[in-house]
């Protein structure tokens, strides 16, 4: 399994960066609801601006 991944990350890199913005989301907004009953909304903000410098940096990467 870890080898598929590693090979779709490699075939695909925006979707990897894509994939791992939404898994750590979905962590991180539980695990905020869990410990204090509530959703921060603002956080989508920051997780769209640091998915938007990783995908620059792929970008940077795959020109190079």
């Amino acid at each position: 399994m870890i080898k598929y991944y590693k090979k779709f990350s490699n075939q695909h890199p925006y979707w990897h960066v894509i994939f791992v913005l939404v898994l750590a989301s979905l962590v991180g907004i539980l695990i905020e609801y869990v410990v204090n009953k509530n959703f921060i909304g603002s956080g989508i903000y920051a997780t769209f601006f640091l998915g938007l410098i990783e995908i620059i940096r792929v970008r940077k990467n795959n020109l190079s």
